[in-house]
């Protein structure tokens, strides 16, 4: 039976039509699921009647999930699509285009870099490539220190899975000037901007969370929260899961540096890694 048959059939068996009456009903009934499990670990039934019980909370579950989504108006086959779609996006391939195949050389990021990360006498950071410094040296700029100061290993990470920072481009002197619209939207100051917030956003969620010490512990609406604050850029054309890797790459990179007090961090977008050595 197709899904939309279903909530077709279940709404002619809703006799009260009562929003809310089908709203505490599923809740009732997820906590019945919770019983039926509870009942499995005291009581140890059969294989069989623990699968007919559960067999049985998960249709009532079903039709009340199928009468909530009646009473506002939602089809449930809807539904079910856009969350395979945003599942497999989030747990399936990493996909991220490479958006300077049709731009020179000269304003293309290089398929694999090295930059070096070294503290100076203040203690501040300082990025060295291709044998000069690349941007300032930075500081914490915070009355707390947080190390923050190695944070451009996620505008590093973003290079390796998403093939995308308009603040590394910047630094690098790899703009697309040979497309105005391009350097200016995309390479521009906003793109620069919006990039550090997400950075920052990120940092502060892996800041309570261990810095995310798997990719599986990244919650999803963290990857959803940044890739809506860059949904009107190109990098919106990356998978949730090419999203995921560089966050969790990010963090990574980061704890190295942290530990380290600097390193040598290598990036290939070919295999879409970021090493540190």
């Amino acid at each position: 039976m197709e899904i939309g048959e279903f909530q077709k059939r279940a709404s002619t068996t809703d006799t009260s039509k009562q929003p809310l009456i089908a709203l505490l009903g599923l809740a009732g009934e997820i906590g019945s699921l919770f019983t039926v499990y509870k009942k499995r670990l005291r009581d140890k039934p059969s294989p069989d009647q623990y699968r007919h019980e559960l067999s049985e909370e998960l249709g009532d579950i079903m039709w009340y999930l199928a009468t909530v989504a009646t009473n506002n108006g939602i089809d449930l086959e809807d539904v079910a699509e856009k969350n395979l779609s945003k599942t497999h996006a989030f747990f399936g391939q990493a996909d991220a285009p490479n958006f300077d195949s049709e731009f020179p050389p000269s304003e293309q990021i290089p398929d694999y870099m090295v930059v070096q990360f070294t503290l100076d006498a203040d203690n501040k950071s300082q990025m060295h490539y291709d044998g000069a410094n690349l941007g300032d040296a930075l500081s914490d700029n915070s009355h707390e220190e947080d190390k923050y100061r190695f944070h451009d290993a996620f505008h590093l990470a973003f290079l390796a899975h998403l093939h995308w920072s308009p603040v590394m481009r910047r630094l690098m002197k790899k703009k697309r000037k040979s497309v105005p619209a391009m350097d200016v939207n995309e390479d521009g100051a906003r793109a620069a901007i919006v990039e550090e917030a997400v950075i920052a956003i990120i940092f502060t969620h892996a800041e309570s969370a261990g810095f995310f010490p798997t990719s599986e512990s990244i919650p999803l609406n963290l990857v959803s929260l940044v890739q809506k604050m860059t949904s009107k850029f190109e990098v919106s054309k990356c998978s949730s899961a090419a999203w995921r890797n560089a966050i969790f790459d990010g963090c990574r990179v980061f704890k190295a540096l942290e530990a380290n007090f600097g390193g040598t961090v290598e990036i290939n977008l070919q295999t879409n890694t970021v090493v540190v050595g």
